[in-house]
């Protein structure tokens, strides 16, 4: 009976869990680490620590990445990557994810896709911006860099954030 309580807990919890491992990951000692590895090992680290303990892929597709950037500036890139990430997991239903991440030199460019289920992005707006949307849009203000939210129900859902460095 799809509607057991029983079931629909168990998938609460592994969700939860699921969480709790992306926010762990997160916070252990997160600064020193990415200090040490830089962002993209971090990605790296991060999305296959997620991909074997979830029922989704992930895969950190990368260019121009070179040289490290700003380390406050990386931290605060891993932790709007982690954030959608987290998003994806809780909300989109989805089996694959894809981070790009590009450095075009002046600007560093982060599009997060997802095969999930989408949403109508006319019923987000910045004030209602649920699903951690906010927080994110925060932290890309700060950066004076633009967030772009592209979404179709059942089409999945792809967010692209553009930094000037």
């Amino acid at each position: 009976n799809i509607d057991s309580p029983e079931l629909y807990n168990k998938t609460n919890d592994l969700i939860e869990e699921a969480y709790q491992k992306v926010r762990s990951v997160a916070h252990a000692k997160n600064s020193g680490v990415i200090a040490k590895q830089g962002l993209l090992t971090a990605v790296q680290n991060m999305a296959d620590k997620i991909s074997v303990s979830n029922d989704i892929q992930i895969e950190v597709v990368d260019y121009g990445l070179d040289n490290r950037l700003e380390n406050s500036l990386e931290l605060t890139l891993f932790r709007i990557i982690q954030e959608l990430v987290t998003n994806i997991i809780k909300h989109a239903d989805a089996t694959e994810v894809t981070i790009h991440l590009t450095n075009h030199g002046d600007r560093i460019n982060i599009m997060v896709e997802d095969n999930g289920k989408g949403f109508d992005t006319h019923q987000i707006t910045k004030s209602n911006a649920g699903m951690g949307i906010s927080s994110i849009d925060k932290r890309v203000e700060h950066l004076d860099g633009e967030l772009t939210i592209e979404s179709e129900q059942n089409k999945g859902t792809t967010i692209i954030i553009d930094i000037p460095l």
